[in-house]
């Protein structure tokens, strides 16, 4: 029987490498689909789990917007895609919704077809207990539970978590994701598919129409004015139906509350910097959160990927920005963000309508949006009558909007409270003070710039930032922040468009569209009301004349003529134009104002076979500020193994001077069999002339032009080889000179088509040179980056190797923490005052050891203090499994493969000066350098003999972790070093034993604080015996000896702790279980256990005798219906007995 079952296995095992190994090589799948929202069949093959990715237009759609049936292969999408949609996945070798058998069942059966019940296997059928409906499929909980404690106050706790799909109609289906949890972060911004996992809603659907409750997107519809990518918290509708069988229609309709606002910002790169970049608000809010999966990040007007394998990651809750080593960041990039970020200032609601129409000849489409803050809702503000009244009179006049925001609240031990006195002939300062009887005022301080307030940032500590005030000189004010906020007013936006596109023939058609805009910059006011509304007009003309001999043409010449016209005060919801459409006219930041005409005459040849070349000719005037005329020159061209791309374009401009602006941009390469050699270039010509001769400090001009070589092709892996060169001038007043010179050289391998690994390796070396100081402030400077990932099997998996290395240079920020009061047992920290002055400094929280004591939790709270860093990152992970290969063998490789071993590093490491190979060696370095500015590094070696044996076995481990931190107070760092063994062996079937020995070295080396610096020796023995008769009962009798020292020179403190204890579990299945632990503990103590390094030695007890015990009883009711009580005690010498509790009953689904 055993001997079949390992055949069996065996036969499992092998059919499940060669389903992996075929899906690996032979089962990628890409299509482009036609977003007609019915039912599509995707692949005759079972799709492999979680392999989908959805894309329209290069955008990903996140999983609730479509419907997938893995086994069927089937796929139905739910949101409108007005672009090209595309999936990309991974199928299985089978269809699993097919039947497979060897003979037809029938040939087992009698004449009497009753005998059929003897050889059918009918499986047991649940009734649906909470739900009802049988034909949907759900799964979650919903739980109430209560905490308790003599050293703690009663909370309530409470959880729901729903996932509902199916059918509750035979033409209607419900999908639902509910949930009460309030998660107040976003999910980390390092992959390109992100998991949503605050998205709550239900929505009921079928082939005409959806409905959505809850959270939603919507996106762009029709046209060309109105775009927008929203996040919504509400309603929203889709209908869609034919007219007729040449015509249909489709609405939307949405109200909600916008769960964000739009912002987009302009950054310039820094040399040799890859990151953090910091987003800001629309109001220039410093701390902001960014809404998941809502930004679009442009590098010289191309769009990048998310993710660790691709362009850029984000940090949603910090809103920063950080480059991967594939985007080499100099002085020359220019970044452009476009993103929605939370805003708490006012409730925000959203309404949007649209309704489109396709025929046959005529499109049209009407759109409407409006988003407004709810002026008497604020949330983060509380306003007053008087901040109210200060807002409705200085209209849009919004830097008029400060107001003092010094509040008496009465003392508070979790805010910083500060007291009011006179000092120095100057009344109304504020002096932080614990005083409860004087510091009864709670101040917010903004920042207004140097010599702008009175008060400067003094320190930092476990509630929040301290101020303090600076005496003027000479009547002048020296500090840089003051007690007053920057109200922000409510504001409203809409907009309104209507079009249409009519087809005369196959080859003419126009489009034409209307569009009005409303934005209200402070709803409080009837002031300025004049510049709210704002109109738009575009119409576009378009001709194609196919020619050539085949009967389908390949060649057409086309035409196009196009005007677009808005008013001063149009207001777009977001950006619609090009990314770099400013840029392209010279318009960015210049404040033109005026009517916006632009005006558009191109003409084109194409094929269909090699591509097109196209030229336009441009007019734009702003008003009387600006007028320009530009032509461009566009050509993408593929024949006889040569491409060819260029976009080039002339600008001549007026406004206060003139201008003549040349771009190049060219990119032309010729494949040889699999060698593709190519040359690119990228020139600009800006000349801003003022007068008749000088020449405006604002003109530049460059020249970057790369060789290249690419060795391979795409798909199954390519080299590419490149030089690059790039001169930049300046303006001294006169000409243009050459100002600075860098050179790049980048190496860049992908290799994917190999059975067994992948890799990835991309380097970049950069030399900046300055060859005029008084042209250019910025430093010459040598920089260098890059990034190995690779992954590799070995003989069937026996050796596993995992590698990721990657260089580069950022900035580190000072990490600000905060320490916040809540519920008893609800909380991470608990705070000690180990100097008993009532004040909560940050050197006297702690890991709380017991659930009584957690009351606090930590926040971070970011810090505009960055400081510049060479980092490097090397993970690397190594898997040996012999018994792959050699589990049925005999002799050595039998014993050898009784062994395994796995070997995991991550190693990070920044430091602010650059020693040459030390700044990328990941491994040298010591926590008390001062050059090493954050580090976290982790080494974990375990050896097993056994691993999976019933009988006995074991292992050694040895681990080694350094972590270095910047505070904005000073640097916080922690090494530990330990050897674990382990073993267990069983006898006599119902007994066995279990042992284990740990030794190590533990350390704490801070700069900010006294009392946290230590050098911990520490060694423990763990034996336990265990009796368990049958699965369902089991007892152990636990020993703890526990030796830690510390160095003389730093103290000599030492615990001795000796541990004995006893512990049960009797377990029913499908009915519950009831467990409980009794230890007595003894701790010889010598030193101050009023430290920090006393709670760490004495593990939250006290020296003495102390007794610790729990219970534990958990039942279930039903199927569906789950209660458990949990019960927690323990003594001290000296101290009251503590005890805690819980209960708490949960419901699934």
């Amino acid at each position: 029987m055993m001997h079949a079952v390992r055949v069996g296995l065996l036969l499992l095992g092998s059919i499940f490498c060669w389903v992996h190994s075929w899906t690996q090589d032979n089962a990628y799948r890409q299509k482009t689909l036609a977003a007609t929202g019915n039912m599509i069949q995707l692949d005759s093959l079972s799709i492999a789990p979680n392999s989908l990715i959805v894309r329209c237009g290069g955008e990903i759609i996140l999983p609730y917007n479509y419907l997938i049936d893995y086994a069927k292969g089937t796929f139905q999408l739910f949101q409108p895609c007005s672009d090209e949609l595309t999936v990309s996945y991974r199928v299985l070798p089978f269809s699993f919704a097919k039947s497979y058998q060897l003979r037809d069942t029938n040939i087992i059966y009698t004449q009497n077809k009753g005998d059929r019940e003897k050889y059918l296997i009918t499986p047991t059928v649940e009734p649906l207990d909470l739900m009802g409906a049988n034909g949907l499929r759900k799964s979650g909980s919903i739980s109430r539970g209560i905490t308790f404690g003599n050293r703690q106050d009663l909370s309530v706790n409470s959880s729901l978590n729903l996932e509902l799909s199916g059918y509750i109609a035979p033409n209607l289906q419900v999908l639902a994701s509910v949930t009460d949890d309030n998660l107040p972060i976003q999910p980390e911004g390092n992959t390109n598919k992100l998991q949503e996992f605050d998205q709550v809603f239900i929505q009921l659907f079928n082939d005409r129409f959806k409905l959505t409750a809850g959270d939603f997107w919507i996106s762009k519809p029709d046209g060309y004015f109105l775009t927008y990518k929203k996040r919504g918290q509400g309603l929203t509708g889709e209908y869609f139906w034919k007219k007729d069988k040449t015509g249909t229609i489709k609405t939307q309709v949405s109200g909600a509350l916008s769960k964000g606002k739009f912002n987009r910002q302009i950054i310039q790169g820094i040399e040799g910097n890859q990151g953090p970049y910091r987003l800001r608000g629309n109001e220039n809010e410093p701390y902001i959160i960014i809404l998941s999966g809502t930004e679009r990040v442009y590098i010289d007007g191309r769009q990048l990927s998310r993710g660790q394998e691709y362009d850029y990651v984000i940090d949603y809750n910090t809103s920063e920005l950080t480059f991967t080593a594939k985007n080499l960041i100099t002085k020359d990039i220019r970044i452009v963000v476009e993103f929605q970020y939370s805003d708490q200032n006012y409730a925000r609601s959203l309404f949007q309508f649209s309704t489109a129409a396709q025929g046959k000849k005529l499109d049209w489409w009407i759109n409407a949006y409006s988003e407004q803050d709810a002026k008497n809702q604020p949330l983060q503000q509380n306003l007053t009558n008087d901040q109210k009244k200060l807002l409705s009179e200085i209209g849009d006049s919004l830097e008029l909007a400060r107001y003092s925001v010094i509040d008496s609240v009465g003392f508070s031990e979790n805010l910083v409270m500060y007291q009011m006195v006179d000092t120095l002939g100057y009344d109304s300062v504020l002096v932080a003070s614990v005083d409860q009887s004087l510091a009864y005022y709670k101040a917010q301080f903004s920042y207004v710039g140097p010599g702008k307030g009175d008060y400067v940032f003094e320190k930092f500590n476990a509630i929040g930032r301290v101020y303090k005030w600076v005496q003027p000189v000479g009547g002048v004010s020296v500090g840089d922040y003051a007690p007053v906020s920057l109200l922000i007013t409510p504001k409203r936006q809409q907009l309104f468009t209507a079009g249409a596109t009519y087809r005369f023939n196959e080859k003419l058609k126009v489009t034409s569209e209307l569009g009005m805009s409303g934005y209200d910059l402070n709803t409080f006011s009837t002031l300025d009301r004049f510049d709210d509304r704002g109109y738009s007009m575009r119409t576009r003309v378009e001709h194609s004349n196919p020619f050539g001999k085949d009967s389908v043409p390949a060649w057409s010449w086309k035409k196009q003529v196009e005007i677009e016209m808005l008013d001063p005060y149009f207001k777009p919801i977001e950006q619609y134009r090009a990314v770099e459409f400013d840029r392209d006219w010279n318009t960015r930041s210049r404040g033109y104002t005026g009517n916006q005409v632009l005006t558009t005459v191109g003409t084109s040849i194409e094929n269909r076979n090699y591509g097109k070349i196209g030229i336009n000719a441009q007019q734009y005037k702003i008003g009387s500020d600006f007028s320009g005329l530009r032509t461009q020159l566009i050509t993408s061209w593929r024949q006889r193994g040569y491409h060819v791309a260029i976009d080039a374009s002339f600008l001549t401009a007026k406004n206060e001077s003139t201008n003549q602006f040349l771009r190049h941009k060219a990119d032309i390469s010729k494949q040889i069999k699999k060698v593709r050699i190519g040359f690119k270039d990228d020139q600009e010509l800006n000349r801003f002339i003022q007068g008749d001769s000088l020449l405006s400090l604002r003109s530049y001009s460059f020249f970057d032009y790369q060789g290249y070589v690419a060795l391979g092709d795409t798909s199954s892996g390519e080299l590419l080889l490149s030089y690059r060169e790039r001169v930049d001038g300046r303006s001294d007043s006169t000409r243009l000179r050459n100002a600075a010179k860098a050179r790049t050289f980048r190496a860049e391998w992908t290799k994917n088509n190999w059975k067994n690994q992948r890799l990835y390796m991309v380097a970049n070396y950069r030399e900046l040179k300055i060859l005029d100081t008084t042209l250019i402030t910025q430093a010459p400077e040598n920089t260098t980056n890059g990034r190995i990932d690779h992954d590799i099997k070995f003989w069937k998996g026996t050796i596993n190797l995992t590698t990721f290395y990657e260089v580069g240079a950022g900035l580190e920020q000072k990490k600000e923490f905060i320490y916040i009061k809540v519920n008893d047992g609800q909380g991470v920290y608990t705070w000690n005052d180990y100097n008993n002055d009532g004040i909560k400094d940050l050197n006297e929280f702690e890991i709380a050891a017991y659930a009584d004591q957690a009351g606090y939790i930590r926040v971070f709270t970011p810090s505009n203090d960055y400081i510049k860093t060479y980092s490097n990152e090397y993970n690397q992970s190594v898997t040996l499994r012999p018994e792959r290969i050699w589990s049925n063998s005999t002799g050595v490789k039998k014993v050898l493969a009784r062994f395994s071993t796995q070997t995991r590093f991550r190693l990070q490491r920044k430091t602010n000066v650059f020693d040459g190979a030390r700044a990328y060696n990941p491994f040298v370095g010591s926590i008390d350098d001062n050059s090493l500015i954050s580090t976290a590094n982790v080494i974990k070696n375990t050896l097993y003999f056994n691993r999976t044996n019933n009988v006995g076995g074991g292992d050694y481990s040895y681990e080694s972790s350094k972590t270095k931190t910047l505070l904005a107070t000073g640097f916080d760092g922690r090494t530990k070093e330990s050897h674990e063994f382990n073993a267990r062996i069983t006898i006599l079937k119902k007994f066995s034993i279990q042992s284990q020995f740990e030794t190590g070295l533990k350390t704490s080396s801070v700069d900010y604080t006294s009392g946290r610096n230590y050098r911990l020796h520490y060694w423990q023995l763990k034996p336990s015996l265990i009796y368990q008769p049958n699965t369902s009962l089991r007892f152990s009798i636990d020993g703890r000896v526990v030796q830690k020292k510390n160095e003389e020179n730093l103290g000599g403190e030492q615990a001795d702790i000796y541990d004995i204890g006893v512990s049960g579990k009797y377990n029913q299945t499908q009915k519950g279980s009831l467990q409980g632990q009794f230890n007595v503990i003894r701790i010889a103590f010598r030193g101050d256990s009023n430290t920090p390094l006393g709670f760490e030695l004495l593990e939250a007890l006290k020296p003495g005798i102390n007794y610790v015990w729990s219970l534990g009883y958990q039942r279930s009711l039903s199927k569906s219906l789950q209660i458990s009580v949990q019960y927690n005690g323990r003594k001290s010498e000296g101290n009251k007995i503590i005890h805690a509790g819980g209960m708490e009953v949960k419901a699934f689904f």
